[in-house]
């Protein structure tokens, strides 16, 4: 009884398991656009997926690719998105983002123009305004990727006419810009300036010092560095805390040099130096823009007629490259341990999936055998029951064989109920039952049962004992030639058992009492029955006896 409690605690904390999968797979529905590492971090820790049925691993496949998409991380290792954007093509809901994966998925594995005439399809189908700007945005992000930059602009350009707030507006704009740009147009300037001013009306100051930045730089290439510095200066402004990064203040010095103010630069400098030193301290080191700032801390020294020297910088070039080693034998090092774990544990989960197999077979086979246990018991409750019922037959029609004399069985015109038990005490006879009565002591009566119950269990079979030629001239003469006439009418339709029931049924012999002498079920005499009256023509329920002696119903 322990273990089948057991197997079934065992089989609900699998349930459990599988449900907890599924609310945390409904969950990171609501984590996709503000938390996406999290939605990764819960799907990848995720067991049993072979036990998700089909929506709900397509609805694993559609965030994991989702999350992806939202962090810039690569589509081409999900293998089933193309199943899952199938999947998810007609739900309106996420009809627009079907296409929107399957273009990211298909530049992602290199089919970039495919994943153009993914968009196309998609613009094709879509009518929602809001949806057709993002789909738009998608395209020219593929087509800048592509170098593309004059059909960028011209999807940008109907991306703009159905932008409606300002934020999406600037964003466009600055996009427009940055295309033009590239293509060396000077009408850059325009949406550059209206993509600051429109993201500065929005109230999103770190979009407008980013598109500050960027137009900054922009101007510095093209030899505009009074202009860059002042776009430079509005950041420092606006966000002080990025204004005093070390990118921002070697650009400005940067301007200052090519401007000649070279006491700017200086100051400028200065402040990138610390801010860079201050970065490295915290881990972020960048040997590009230490390389930038080192060049600029040069020219300046040079300029004021300082010695240059370039050991400061080649130390820091060392401990770098010691630090990437130390590192990357780190990485390898911790590869190799997480490569252990990742096997201890798929091993663990191996384990843990045998157990719940043999678990769950375990409860089968238990489950099984008490099953075959009970309908084993069943049916052998039920045979002893039909063995007592065919044994009270046998004493009843004993008893009443038994009942009539010798001389009363002689004279022919004695009652036909006195015809009915010769005919019972000569059959009974044949069978050795009164034999076996008359030889058997009263204290062995179990011998007798036993021997009755061999009879009707089918133990001794009744055609070995029964000589039905001897019988058919007692039923003859008791009955009016009853055996005559009917293998006069219908001895060439009737089987040998269909006979030997008819003269059973004249002899006024029960259903179970026919049953107990032929070795039959009393379903199997019932069907008999039904078998004899369709071959001479009787109704159904009509009495087989009256039909043979040829009176009407």
């Amino acid at each position: 009884m322990r273990y089948i409690q057991f197997v079934i605690l065992a089989i609900l904390l699998v349930s459990c398991n599988f449900n907890q999968q599924n609310r945390s797979l409904a969950e990171t529905d609501s984590m996709l656009l503000k938390k996406p590492e999290r939605v990764l971090a819960i799907l990848d820790s995720m067991e049993k997926v072979t036990s998700l049925n089909d929506d709900e691993q397509m609805h694993l496949v559609w965030n994991r690719a989702l999350a992806h998409q939202a962090l810039g991380m690569s589509l081409a290792e999900d293998e089933q998105l193309p199943e899952a954007i199938a999947y998810y093509r007609k739900d309106a809901d996420k009809q627009t983002d079907s296409y929107l994966l399957e273009a990211i998925y298909l530049n992602w594995t290199g089919k970039e123009n495919d994943a153009i005439k993914a968009i196309d399809k998609g613009l094709a189908n879509i009518a929602d305004i809001t949806k057709r700007v993002r789909l738009l945005e998608t395209k020219a992000s593929i087509l800048e990727h592509q170098r593309k930059f004059d059909q960028a602009v011209g999807v940008l350009k109907e991306a703009l006419d159905y932008a409606k707030t300002k934020r999406e507006q600037a964003i466009l704009q600055y996009r427009m810009g940055l295309s033009l740009s590239l293509l060396g147009e000077g009408r850059s300037d325009h949406f550059y300036e209206r993509s600051i001013r429109l993201a500065k009306e929005s109230g999103d100051t770190t979009m407008a010092c980013e598109f500050m930045r960027n137009y900054a730089d922009f101007l510095a290439n093209n030899g505009q560095y009074r202009r860059s510095n002042d776009f430079y200066y509005q950041i420092v402004q606006m966000m002080p805390q990025i204004g005093e990064l070390s990118a921002i203040q070697a650009a400005m010095a940067s301007n200052y040099i090519n401007l000649h103010k070279l006491d700017s630069a200086r100051i400028c400098n200065d402040k990138a130096i610390r801010s860079e030193e201050k970065l490295e301290r915290q881990g972020y080191s960048n040997i590009t823009g230490r390389a930038i700032l080192e060049q600029e801390r040069y020219l300046l020294d040079y300029a004021e007629g300082r010695t240059v020297s370039y050991v400061d910088f080649a130390r820091y070039c060392d401990s770098i490259t010691n630090d990437m080693l130390a590192k990357e034998k780190t990485s390898h090092q911790r590869l190799e341990t997480k490569n252990r774990l990742q096997a201890a544990n798929y091993e663990l989960k191996l384990g843990k999936q045998r157990m719940v197999w043999m678990l769950s077979l375990s409860l089968l086979l238990l489950l099984g055998g008490g099953i075959g246990v009970y309908l084993y018991n069943r049916n052998r409750l039920q045979r002893l029951a039909e063995a007592e019922d065919r044994i009270d037959t046998l004493t009843r029609m004993l008893s009443e064989a038994q009942d009539v004399t010798t001389e009363d069985t002689l004279d022919v015109e004695q009652s036909k109920t006195d015809d009915d038990a010769f005919f019972k005490k000569i059959l009974l006879q044949q069978l050795g039952i009164i034999r076996l009565v008359a030889s058997t002591p009263t204290n062995q009566n179990q011998a007798l049962l036993r021997r009755i119950s061999g009879i009707g269990g089918g133990e001794i079979p009744t055609n070995s004992l029964l000589v039905w030629p001897d019988l058919y001239p007692v039923i003859d003469r008791l009955y009016d030639n009853f055996h005559t006439r009917l293998m006069e009418r219908y001895g060439n339709v009737l089987t040998e058992k269909e006979e030997q029931i008819c003269c059973l049924l004249c002899a006024r012999f029960s259903t179970k009492e026919i049953g107990v002498i032929t070795q039959q079920s009393d379903a199997t005499i019932y069907v008999r029955k039904s078998a004899i009256r369709k071959k001479i023509g009787a109704t159904e329920g009509q009495d087989i006896v009256a039909c043979v002696n040829g009176v009407k119903a």
